[in-house]
């Protein structure tokens, strides 16, 4: 029988995997919009414009051309 008395564990291999997916959860929550840490990172939010709210165009009556 192997004696285990004194025998180190290696939790190194453990830790790095547990900083990566910390590190992938943290990119996909900033991706996501839910943090803000790097400002202009992530997916654009598409805002649909409701019928019965006036735009820039029609408060001034020019047209984009």
């Amino acid at each position: 029988m192997p004696r285990l008395i004194g025998k180190r564990s290696d939790n190194g291999a453990n830790i790095t995997v547990l900083i990566i997916l910390v590190a992938i959860v943290g990119i996909l929550l900033e991706y996501l919009g839910a943090i803000d840490i790097v400002p202009g990172f992530g997916r654009e939010a598409y805002y649909f414009q409701l019928e019965g709210q006036p735009t820039n165009q029609q408060n001034t009556g020019q047209t984009h051309q």
